[in-house]
């Protein structure tokens, strides 16, 4: 004890003495001292005032030298918004670009530290963006578009700069990406005219486009559409009485204006002086003006998705603001919006892995995936409606009123019944003691469906009344079968079950949707530059087959459903591909594994036999006049289709309807196909009890048509694989 208080008395008495020294020479230098302090804090004070003028200097450089002057902004007095032209936020240079999965590291460990600030202030996003716009058409720009679209942390006022930043491509890829933020879109300027102005300019460019380029149809629309305004082409006494019929009022008259405009732009030529006149900013000031007309919308997303096709108009359809219109319309109530905007999205999108180098045009929709995808499809299939169809109409989930007498003029325009925009259910959110519940709630349903499920067989809806020798279903499912149970839950409503409910149950799938018009009449006022030889099957089997070339068809196994009049048309493009001696054109034929004929008249229907007993009502069109009863050209169809199943024995599935069909004109019911028509003596033959029109719209998953698809596709993928 003793010598531990010795010990610790001389440790203090020493530290006492070097404190006593270090106070001692502190006071003797305590004007040294102040005087390099104050040295100090002089030089930190004017080195950050000096570094400060620096960056202010730069910074007004640099905004000088990225914000572009756009002379469609000098008419306003206050522009909403800027575009810039490039990425003026470029510190993370000190990071390489390495792979498309990580894309950005630091050069060197001590920057790692610098990469979680830059993180942190969100200085990512403006590499990532300056990738995208740099890197055109490779898998860093794709990969990097991606990651954008998983940045959703950002402020309002970042994705306003970053939206602003954006090259058109980058935008295109954006609008393409699944859960794309839409603050990364602008909102496209607002064009305050009156509608006297906008009646004006779309007047004024009509005539300039029937100066360029005379169209009949033009002539006559702008002469008894703008009656008190004065025409050196045509005169009101010059109208055919056709024209004379159309009721125009100042209601209509702009909606009228934009169908003459759409029917006018039909080929690349015209729709590029008409894009080249300023047509997309009279069109846009028409949008805002009738935001909530629908039509106008369809028929200016047909007008987009023409220009589309041009990809030296990119960048015109960019700046006046509508690549944000058409990712609000990707997802519209309206199916046939959301299906242009779609196509004209999808053409404009060269970078998109799988099908970027496709042009999709007027008679082709790509239904699904509608997003980027990285993965090449197995099986590509496609939809081929009937007379009086659409794929909006005819590959719908059947609902209520199917049954309800039909009119004879324009079926394909129908407005759907329902609005929703798929056909899964939206679910509300609910708090994490809710979500517990909701989440052990579903395991015991689970749970007890698998037990009850077992104990019975669910006899799928539709089932046939008659089949031939060759009819192997499947006829029902398991009640613990998983469809069976999501069924009975599901409340969606689908407006075109194939692209919904089959790559669903079965991956890489490509849905095509072909969309051509017809019509059962001729009351309706035709185009006089529009040759007739275009509307028969051959017409269309051309013009048909070249698109679907486009698109690839031909590159993957092919598997066809066809409605009514377009069995013939598949079965025409089948035996045509067939015979060619073109490589590239006879894949159509080797590719098919299988075709589905929906009520198709292999040997004529009686619909085209009225003539003589409903002259008054009805008068046959060029279609309808094709499919007489064992007319010549459809036995000789039916007989090559035959003998070319010899080389590809492609399997057959044909539904055959046994109800029919109302049709408010003649008031007397019609069985549109009869079974013997629509037998092709080849391949699986079920009687439906189903009408002409509800036989290609699957009611559930539960249905037979569509489990009896399903059923082909999972072998014929099977097979492929």
């Amino acid at each position: 004890m003793a010598g531990l208080s010795m010990f610790r008395s001389i440790s203090f008495s020493k530290l006492r003495e070097k404190l006593a020294k270090l106070s001692n020479s502190v006071s003797e230098n305590r004007n040294h001292i102040r005087l390099f302090a104050e040295s100090i804090a002089y030089c930190v004070v004017t080195g950050s005032l000096g570094w400060l003028a620096y960056e202010f200097h730069e910074t007004v450089l640099t905004i000088e030298r990225c914000v572009q002057k756009d002379p469609m902004l000098l008419n306003y007095k206050a522009p909403e918004y800027v575009f810039v032209d490039k990425t003026a936020f470029t510190e993370l240079d000190e990071y390489q670009i390495i792979d498309g999965n990580s894309i950005i590291k630091p050069t060197n460990p001590p920057v790692f530290f610098l990469q979680k600030w830059n993180d942190f202030k969100h200085k990512k996003a403006w590499k990532l963006l300056e990738i995208t716009n740099k890197y055109k058409n490779s898998k860093l720009s794709w990969v990097a578009t991606s990651r954008l679209t998983t940045m959703t942390d950002l402020k309002d006022s970042d994705f306003q700069h970053l939206a602003q930043m954006s090259y058109a491509h980058t935008l295109v890829g954006l609008a393409r990406s699944a859960n794309a933020n839409p603050k990364f879109f602008l909102p496209p300027r607002n064009i305050s005219w009156t509608k006297d102005e906008i009646l004006y300019k779309i007047r004024r460019l009509l005539i300039k486009l029937n100066e360029l380029n005379e169209h009949k149809c033009l002539s006559y629309f702008m002469a008894y559409a703008f009656k008190d305004k004065q025409h050196d082409y045509y005169h009101l006494e010059d109208v055919p009485p056709d024209f004379g019929s159309m009721q125009i009022d100042n209601d209509n008259i702009l909606q009228l204006s934009i169908n003459a405009l759409r029917h006018h732009c039909n080929n690349e030529t015209n729709v590029t002086a008409m894009v080249k006149l300023g047509g997309l900013q009279i069109l846009m000031a028409i949008y805002q003006y009738l935001k909530n007309d629908e039509q106008v919308a369809e028929e200016i997303g047909k007008l987009l998705s023409v220009a589309s096709l041009n990809k030296d108009l990119i960048q015109d359809i960019f700046l006046t603001g509508w690549i944000s219109i058409l990712f609000e319309w990707k997802n519209h109530k309206n199916f046939r919006i959301q299906s242009w905007a779609n196509r004209t999205l999808l053409n404009m999108d060269d970078e998109d892995p799988i099908n970027g180098d496709y042009m999709f045009g007027k008679q082709t929709v790509l239904l699904y995936p509608k997003n980027r995808y990285h993965q090449d499809s197995k099986i590509d299939i496609v939809l081929v409606h009937g007379l009086l169809g659409g794929v909006s109409f005819s590959w719908r989930e059947k609902d209520v009123h199917i049954n309800e007498p039909l009119g004879l003029f324009d079926m394909n325009n129908k407005n759907e019944s329902h609005n929703l925009p798929n056909a899964t259910t939206l679910k509300r959110p609910v708090g994490e003691d809710m979500q517990n519940y909701w989440d052990s709630y579903n395991e015991v349903k689970a749970r007890e469906w698998d037990l009850i499920g077992s104990e019975f067989e669910f006899v799928l809806n539709d089932i046939p009344h008659k089949e031939n020798l060759k009819g192997n279903g499947p006829y029902s499912l398991q009640g613990n079968d998983s469809t069976v149970r999501q069924t009975a839950t599901n409340e969606g409503y689908s407006q075109c079950w194939p692209s919904d409910w089959l790559p669903s149950d079965e991956e890489g799938l490509r849905v095509i949707g072909v969309d051509y018009s017809t019509t059962l009449s001729e009351w309706l006022p035709s185009c006089p530059l529009k040759k007739r030889d275009h509307r028969t099957l051959e017409g269309r089997t051309e013009k048909l087959m070249h698109q679907l070339l486009a698109i690839g068809i031909g590159d993957r196994p092919i598997i066809f459903l066809a409605h009514s009049m377009g069995g013939l048309l598949v079965k025409n493009m089948l035996v045509a591909a067939s015979n060619s001696n073109d490589p590239n054109v006879r894949k159509l034929f080797e590719k098919t594994r299988s075709v589905f004929f929906f009520s198709t008249p292999h040997h004529g229907s009686p619909l085209a036999t009225l003539n003589s007993a409903y002259r008054f009502f009805l008068w046959p069109s060029v279609e309808v006049d094709e499919l007489r009863t064992d007319s010549p050209k459809l036995v000789s169809l039916h007989n090559n289709f035959l003998e070319c199943l010899k080389d590809n024995p492609m399997k057959i599935v044909t539904f055959a309807e046994s109800l029919p069909t109302e049709f408010t004109a003649l008031k007397v019911p019609i069985l549109c196909v009869p079974k013997d028509a629509a037998d092709p003596s080849v391949g699986e033959l079920y009687e439906l009890p189903l009408n002409h029109m509800s036989i290609c719209k699957a009611d559930s998953k539960l249905s037979f048509v569509y489990q009896k698809t399903l059923a082909v596709i999972k072998t014929v993928a099977a097979y492929s694989s």
